[in-house]
This record gives structure tokens, sequence and C-alpha cells, in this order.
């Protein structure tokens, strides 16, 4: 084991580590908190064994710095202290300390706890080892089937990747959304038309308005279809259930189901309001300009108010993106008359407020700045380079 040793005492330090060298350990030393977090932040540690009292950070500060870091394996903490009343070693252990340990030392004692911390070191190493098996397996799963997709209608493929990567972002801005459930929500999204892959291109090119009765049930049978291909496997049963729900609608009126409002889960939801923006853009041609209209049409409908909303934040984010490559955003307070706008303003719920290639004035600067006063606008809008001041 890696083990860090910080005490102020000297003596206390030379013992600790002379002691723990002949256990077999590598030392490091610290003669006080902010040398032990240097440490830690630059050097692979298994294991603190801390003094309480210390000048600078003491131990408990050391032990819940230590506790929020995020990207190291499991640092295992032993705190010593004289303090030996039942509210200072509770206080301790509410730092976030394994395991706490009263002057004078009994170096036994010590010795055992360091075994203990260490077995509970390695059952976490290999604990990780398998947790990293299995998620390499599963995503090797998941490249399968979307290949298998791309082989059969390579079109097919591209509609389910960028549903994905949509369905991601809107998770990551859902305030309901764990970031535990992402994966699920990303691996649903990449197989949610799996279950096409049967289906003949003939009705899969046709609108579900000129599908025949059959073709119309058979084309509707890939929700269901899908979630049984990809729940065989017992780690993907929480995706397959967000496969089978994908074509449900807000107003209860989708299928298999028949769910409406909140039965559909929020996962779910969301692949289907990303599957619907994809195709709009895609197999509708719609343009990110016309996005906001269309998607106001079926809110309420086929999606939720939410679901529209966090669409609609997003494809301003695209036409911005789109515009920033050959535009600069400007804030508002900097416009001056003059400048030419490059795409149209428009307010947060898509309603339009100005024009593209409108030449600013001051009364339309003002116009803007008293939109962003009252929410509806951003404080930014995109302007046409060549009509700036050199």
């Amino acid at each position: 084991m890696n083990i860090l040793i910080a005490d102020d005492d000297p003596v206390t330090l030379s013992l600790l580590s002379s002691r723990l060298c002949a256990w077999g350990h590598t030392v490091h030393q610290a003669s006080d908190g902010n040398a032990a977090w240097e440490t830690i932040c630059r050097t692979p540690i298994d294991m603190v064994v801390s003094d309480w009292i210390m000048p600078g950070l003491d131990g408990l500060q050391l032990c819940r710095r230590i506790r929020e870091l995020k990207e190291t394996g499991y640092i295992y903490l032993i705190l010593i202290s004289a303090q030996d009343s039942k509210a200072d070693i509770v206080r301790g252990l509410e730092s976030g300390v394994d395991d706490y340990i009263t002057k004078p030392i009994d170096l036994d004692a010590l010795h055992a706890r360091i075994e203990i911390g260490a077995r509970i070191v390695n059952l976490e190493r290999r604990l990780n080892r398998k947790i990293e098996i299995i998620t390499a397996n599963h995503y090797q799963t998941i490249r399968m089937f979307s290949r298998m997709m791309e082989v059969i209608d390579d079109e097919l493929g591209g509609h389910c990747r960028r549903t994905a990567n949509l369905a991601v972002q809107m998770a990551g801005r859902h305030p309901g959304v764990g970031d535990a459930e992402i994966p699920i929500i990303e691996t649903a999204a990449l197989l949610h038309d799996i279950g096409m892959v049967g289906i003949p291109k003939s009705i899969l090119n046709k609108r579900r308005t000129e599908m025949v009765n059959d073709e119309r049930q058979l084309y509707q049978s890939h929700a269901a279809t899908g979630a049984r291909i990809i729940g065989e496997i017992e780690i993907m049963k929480p995706a397959a259930l967000l496969v089978r729900m994908h074509h449900e609608q807000y107003n209860g009126k989708g299928f298999p189901d028949g769910l409406g409002g909140d039965e559909i889960p929020i996962g779910a939801q969301l692949i289907s309001a990303a599957s619907i923006y994809d195709n709009m853009i895609h197999k509708g041609k719609i343009t990110l300009d016309r996005i906001a209209e269309n998607l106001q049409r079926i809110r309420g409908y086929q999606l939720s108010p939410q679901m529209v909303e966090l669409l609609l934040e997003i494809n301003v984010a695209q036409q911005y993106d789109l515009a920033r490559k050959m535009e600069e955003e400007w804030e508002l307070n900097d416009l001056q008359p003059g400048m030419v706008t490059a795409a149209n303003v428009r307010m947060k719920t898509g309603a339009f407020v100005m024009a593209a290639d409108t030449e600013l004035d001051d009364h339309s600067i003002d116009k803007l700045k008293h939109y962003h006063n009252i929410g509806a606008i951003t404080n930014k809008v995109l302007i046409r380079k060549s009509s700036m001041r050199s």
C-alpha cells in the first residue's frame, strides 16, 4: 500500500513511518495538512493516517477534502486523536473517516486496522475492475447492435446515432435526470429503432397516413419488437423499457400501450423528442429557423411542454453554432448602429422578434434590450462580420 502519514509531531511521524515501512508498505510523510493535501494531489495514495490537530489544514478538514475528490480511487482514512469522547469519535467518523484511533497509539491495533484497510482498498480495486469489464462488454454489445442496424440501413443507423447524441444533451439539461440514468437513455436512444430492421423499406418510406392497416400494424410493432430484442440481455432491460415506450405520446394516443403524460418515463420522453427533432431536420428537411414553429404545433400533443422547451433551447444553440462559423456573437450592450443581424432573433418560446439582415439603429437596439430585460431573449445576438466597423 502507498500510505501517507500526516502528523506535526516529528517523533510520532518518524515512529509511524519506520513501523509502516517494516510492515511492507511504501510510506509518504507530511508535517501538516496542507503538505498532506499537496502529496495527495500529485501522488497515488491508497491510505492516509492523519493526526486530527495540526496547523493549517487539520485532520478533519483534510479528510473532508479527500472525500470530495471524484477522479481518484477510494482512499482509506484513519484519524488519530487524543480526543476520545463519543461526540468526538462520531464527529470524526461523520467527516468521512473510515477508522478512528485514540492516543496513546497502540501499534498492534494500528497494524491490524491498516491490514483491514488494505483488504478494503484491494476489494474496491477488484470490484472496479469487474465493473470496467462489465461496462466494456455492455458497450461492445451496443456497438454490435448499432453496426447491425447500419449494415441493414445506413440511414436508420445515422438517425439513431444523432438521436442518442441529442437525447444525452437534453438529459443533461433536465433537472429530473440523474447521472446514473444518462447511460441508460443513451443506450435506448442508440437502439430505439432496432425493431425496424425486419420491416420492408417500402413501408418505412411511407408516411404513416399513407400506410394501410397491415402496414401500419407492422410499423407500430417495431417498438415492442425492439424492446424484446435487447430485453433478452439482463443488463439492458432498463433500456428495453424505454425502447418500448419511445412512441408513446403526451396526449395518450401513441403506441404500443397508449400511455400519456407522466405515465411515460422521462427517458422515453427524451428519446421521443430527440427522434422527432432529428426527423424534422433530416426527413422533413425543415430548416433550423422553422423548427420552433413546428415544435409548437405538437406541444401538449405528441410532446410535453417541458420537452418542447428543451428542444427550443437546443435549437437556438444549434442556430448559433451554425451561424457562428461566419458571424460573430455580440452582447446587447455592445451593439452599434449600422451592424446587421446574421440570424433571426427569436424569443425563448420561438416567437419572432427581429429578422436576419436587419440593419440596427438606436431604436432596434433598444427593442432588443427591452426583450432581454423581460427575460424573453438571451443577452447576445449574431452580427455579420461584414457590417462591423474596423
